[in-house]
């Protein structure tokens, strides 16, 4: 398995984030796509990736992070080569719609098209939006990160070929289980977003990963085994890793 979502930089993993790492090879997650949300979240994920070669950098500017630092951002992204995407970015109107949005989305999702790598969309409340601006903006390589949106603009996403990632919250998410169920195969990854989304509470963590593994398999009627080589083949097509 690869967990195509997490944030290991964050301060709750500063004390045991290599014991994190082994529990989750000892669960057979093999490999992380680590997302940052800011300029300054985006150098501790760069640092990280540094000293764990399973820890696989994604940065960029998340919606809901100062606007200013988009081209401290910008700038970041150019400046190393090693990192598989550009996230999490996006849109965030959960509290409230703001335009101001917009444009930083569409300015990272030009880069990621110049760059040649995907990116990691973060689209709360407006998982409609999100999909037209990035069939607007032609993007091809998409990662649409725990999605809350509609089934219908999900499908939609689906036959533009972008990709899903399922959290954790499958468990407890009737929205979660009807995407994790119909998805097409080949678009189909999992993520924890650790350290949040974990329906029981507390930390997430990628070990964790084996839990919406097995609930997805059996929404899907189909082995673990299979959600395990199928998640792992669809995030080493997106990323290139």
């Amino acid at each position: 398995m690869i967990d195509s979502h997490t944030h290991l930089q964050d301060d709750l993993f500063s004390e045991d984030r290599t014991q994190v790492l082994l529990r989750a090879k000892k669960a057979g997650v093999s490999a992380v796509i680590n997302a940052s949300v800011d300029f300054k979240d985006s150098i501790k994920c760069l640092e990280i990736s540094k000293l764990y070669e399973t820890i696989h950098p994604v940065i960029g500017l998340a919606p809901y992070s100062a606007l200013d630092e988009l081209n401290n951002t910008i700038q970041l992204i150019k400046e190393n080569p090693k990192i598989v995407g550009v996230g999490e970015i996006g849109l965030d109107w959960h509290f409230k719609k703001h335009e101001s949005q917009i444009e930083p989305f569409k300015k990272q999702i030009e880069l990621a098209k110049e760059l040649e790598i995907p990116v990691v969309v973060h689209s709360r409340s407006a998982g409609k939006h999100c999909i037209d601006i990035l069939e607007e903006m032609r993007a091809e390589k998409v990662l649409m990160h725990a999605y809350d949106g509609s089934f219908k603009a999900a499908k939609h996403a689906w036959d533009l070929g972008y990709y899903f990632s399922i959290p954790l919250t499958v468990l407890v998410k009737e929205q979660k289980q009807k995407l994790a169920k119909e998805i097409p195969e080949e678009l189909l990854l999992l993520e924890t977003d650790s350290p949040v989304l974990n329906p029981d509470g507390g930390r997430n963590e990628p070990a964790n990963l084996v839990k919406s593994r097995d609930f997805i398999a059996n929404l899907r009627e189909v082995s673990p085994k299979r959600i395990d080589q199928v998640s792992e083949i669809n995030a080493k097509s997106l990323f290139l890793i």
